[in-house]
This record gives structure tokens, C-alpha cells and sequence, in this order.
């Protein structure tokens, strides 16, 4: 009597390669045995290797690395550049427990799905369409045009005597309506603006490109007041549109002055109002300031409302978009507002926007972001205190 023997198993859809420091490995070791007993042995395979092992890294859907972030900084960048997702373990970086690792390479190997699936169905498409090889040709297209949109943005983080700005800015598309601007003015603070162009891709990031464009001109004619920059692009937003055979279109705008003492002043076009936040959690104020949206009327009139932004404080201004961070009882924007409000209680500018990016990755990047995201984070920090506010964001 013969007994069947049992079906073997399936292999490992995933392959994740660990590579550590020496000194790091005991953690890594831990860390890799805690995850093994969380996955079924099909789900993924852990790998061993080290930092400066390329080809072994290359070999992975997704890399981890161990160590100190200045030694890692290269390798992650070597791995990026041929496709594959990095996550860095340091005493730098945001994971600092297994659950928060798991959290973050279930959420990679979520889209590397979602991307080896587009591959197979553009490799077919592509054998069955010769059609198809113009729209890869617009696709590169696109691709150069939001490599150039992304250039244009400032290099966060922006410094200005006590003041540090980092930003966030998100397409849904490849292309973005959204605009972020950050300068420094002539007494030593920063004129910040926020727009956000109606609709989204091809058409809104012409917009963008318009408003760019108008807010050089009207820094040079109106300096740092508001008002009259935000007067300014309305008026070029009107005439765009009504050159013959244009669409009308319409972009809502915030824009704020700071000084070097905390002053705020701060007016806005149609747009999500500006939040001050203190040091403590509660401390949380709105600005409300308001004032149609650019390209409705020729002229029109846009007040100014001031406030003080208090030493170690933050001004957020925001699109929309960020509704899923927190679904609470109240409005869309107050939701959303207590959500950044709970989240820069606990951190700096920078490590907001690295929080808002790990909630895009993790759910947005689970149900599709649907709108353009974008923020900027400025915060009033003393000299002394400014150089782990002025870290890049991971």
C-alpha cells in the first residue's frame, strides 16, 4: 500500500534580500525571523547579503538595508537606479520596529504586483497593436515632461534665516496642477505659494506653467505682498482664457509672507485654509482669510489676514486631497487639519512630510490617489536648533 506523498510547495513569489553592516546584524537577524513567522514560506523568501554587494542586491523585488545612513546612502541609490525598491534601517530613519518594516515591504511588494501585471498587459498589448509603439513614444514623452515639471519645484529644505520650509508635492498623473514656490525676501523672510490648477494632467499642468511663469513677473512688480501678487495672477489667469478658441479654466491659490519675528500675512484665492500650529497639539489656529478663484473675474480684490507664528511653530498650507489621512465627524478640511495637526505635534517639518509619504505609499498607494497632493511645512527654529530641521526627507 503506497502513501501519497504530500504536494509540494509552492515557491516564493517574492524575493527580499537583507543586507547589513556587522554591527548591524544581530538586529537584522531578529528582525528577519520575526517577518519569517508572519509570512507563509510562498508569500516571500528572505536573502542574505551586504551593502556593497550589487549584484546579489539587484537579485531582490525589494532590498533592505542595515546600517549607519551615511554608508547606505550610495548603495540604495545604485539599487534605485535599476529598478529596485530600497528601504533603509538606521538610527536616521522612520523604521524603527519590525511591524513598521513589514508595513512598509508589504506596501512595496504591493505595487511591484501592480507593476509586474502592467508589464505583462503592455507586453501583450504591444504584440497584438503596433499602434501601441506611439503611445510608449507619449509615454517617454510624458515622462521627460514631469521630470522637467519636478525640476522646476524648489530644493527642499529652503533656509531663511530662522525660517526652514520643506514641501511635499504628489501627482496623480505624470503630470501635476499643482505649483509650489518658496523665495526669500528683502527682509529676511520667505513669500511662499501654493496653487492648484482645476482638473488634472496635460490641461492643468499648462495652467501650472502659466502661473510660474506670472509669479516671476509679479514678485518683480509687487515684491512680498500677497495681495498684489495674488491680484496679479488673476488678472494673467483672466486674459489667458480669453484669447480665442481657450478654454476657460480656474486655479485656486494661498500665498504668504513671513518675516523673520514670526509675522504671518497671508491671503488666499478660492483655497483650504492655512494652520498654525504651536508647540503643543492643541495649539492649532486656521487662518481665515478668503477671495475668489484666479480667472473668474478681471479684477479682483484679495484681503489679507496676519497672525504670529510663535518660535519652535508651523504654518501648513495644503491642497486637497489628503481626506483619507483621518475621517472624523467634522468637515473634510477640519479632518484633515486635526490629522496634520496630530502628526506635527510629535515631529519637525521634515519628518511631517515623511509621514505624509509613508500614509500615501501605505493607503493611498493600497486605493489609488485620485488627486494631485501637494504641502509645504514652514517652520520658525532658532540657528542652534536648525541642523536636524534642515535634513533631507527619506
Amino acid at each position: 500500500m503506497s502513501t501519497a506523498s504530500p504536494p509540494p510547495s509552492a515557491p516564493p513569489t517574492w524575493t527580499v534580500v537583507f543586507a547589513a553592516e556587522e554591527e548591524w546584524l544581530p538586529q537584522a537577524k531578529a528582525w528577519a525571523k520575526h517577518l519569517q513567522t508572519l509570512w507563509r514560506p510562498s508569500f516571500a523568501s528572505i536573502e542574505w547579503s551586504t551593502p556593497g554587494n550589487q549584484d546579489d542586491l539587484l537579485r531582490a523585488d525589494t532590498v533592505v538595508l542595515f546600517g549607519p545612513q551615511d554608508r547606505l546612502t550610495l548603495p540604495a541609490e545604485n539599487v534605485r537606479e535599476h529598478g529596485r525598491s530600497v528601504t533603509l534601517v538606521s538610527t536616521d530613519g522612520k523604521i524603527h520596529t519590525p511591524e513598521l518594516l513589514q508595513v512598509r515591504i508589504e506596501s512595496l511588494l504591493e505595487q511591484e504586483d501592480e507593476i509586474r501585471q502592467l508589464r505583462k498587459d503592455f507586453d501583450f498589448a504591444s504584440t497584438q497593436s503596433p499602434a501601441l509603439q506611439d503611445a510608449d513614444e507619449l509615454r517617454r514623452e510624458l515622462e521627460a515632461a514631469a521630470s522637467f515639471q519636478k525640476d522646476l519645484l524648489p530644493q527642499f529644505p529652503v533656509k531663511s534665516g530662522n525660517l526652514v520650509v520643506h514641501g511635499l508635492w504628489r501627482p496623480s498623473r505624470y503630470l501635476a496642477g499643482d505649483l509650489l514656490r518658496v523665495e526669500p525676501t528683502s527682509d529676511g523672510g520667505l513669500i511662499v505659494l501654493l496653487c492648484d490648477v482645476m482638473g488634472h494632467g496635460i490641461p492643468a499642468a499648462i495652467g501650472s506653467a502659466l502661473l510660474t511663469q506670472s509669479f516671476e513677473h509679479a514678485r518683480q512688480a509687487s515684491g512680498a505682498n500677497p495681495t498684489e501678487i495674488l491680484a496679479h495672477l488673476n488678472q494673467d489667469v483672466y486674459r489667458a482664457q480669453h484669447h480665442q478658441g481657450a478654454r476657460a479654466w480656474f486655479a485656486s491659490a494661498i500665498c504668504a509672507h513671513v518675516t523673520p519675528s514670526g509675522t504671518i500675512n497671508v491671503a488666499s484665492a478660492g483655497h483650504p485654509q492655512s494652520l498654525v500650529l504651536g508647540e503643543d497639539q492643541g495649539d492649532a489656529t486656521t487662518i481665515d482669510v478668503s477671495g475668489p478663484l484666479l480667472g473668474i473675474h478681471d479684477t479682483a480684490d484679495y484681503l489679507a489676514a496676519t497672525h504670529q507664528l510663535p518660535e519652535h511653530g508651523k504654518l501648513i498650507l495644503h491642497s486637497d486631497g489628503f481626506e483619507s489621512m483621518h475621517r472624523g465627524e467634522g468637515s473634510a478640511l477640519s479632518n484633515v487639519q486635526q490629522a496634520f495637526a496630530k502628526l506635527a505635534a510629535n515631529t519637525d517639518a521634515a519628518g511631517l512630510v515623511d509621514q505624509l509619504e509613508l500614509h500615501r505609499n501605505t493607503i493611498l498607494g493600497r486605493t489609488g490617489q485620485t488627486d494631485d497632493l501637494s504641502l509645504l511645512c514652514l517652520e520658525r527654529c532658532q540657528e542652534g536648533d536648525q541642523s536636524n530641521a534642515l535634513r533631507l526627507v527619506s
